[in-house]
């Protein structure tokens, strides 16, 4: 991965039940940290969290979580790749509970 701000992500899970991502973004530092900048969108003062991962088409390389956030807050998560393997993929997603996934977009490196 060369040094390089992303953000093109598409919904591979559209949003639900108004939790949203938006403004995501990705940085991309050097070869082993990936920093995911994103707006937590919900409705008004409900609880969130966040993820982001890199991945390739066998599974995930490495990931980060966010702590409980609120909806309106923004989040950053530095991922950090330990595996020699490049990741292909980058997502990120909202959830309204831990694990309860309400929105996930893509990134796809070419």
């Amino acid at each position: 991965m060369i040094p390089k701000t992303h953000n093109s992500f598409a919904d591979i899970l559209p949003s639900s039940r108004g939790y949203s991502l938006s403004d995501v973004r990705l940085d991309i530092q050097n070869p082993t940290t990936a920093v995911f900048k994103a707006k937590l969108n919900g409705p008004a003062g409900s609880p969130v969290w966040a993820r982001a991962w890199l991945s390739t088409e066998a599974g995930t390389l490495a990931e980060s979580a966010s702590l409980q956030l609120n909806a309106g807050d923004e989040v950053t998560l530095e991922v950090i790749l330990r595996s020699p393997e490049q990741p292909q993929y980058a997502y990120m997603r909202i959830e309204s509970a831990p694990l309860k996934t309400e929105h996930v977009v893509v990134l796809k490196f070419t």
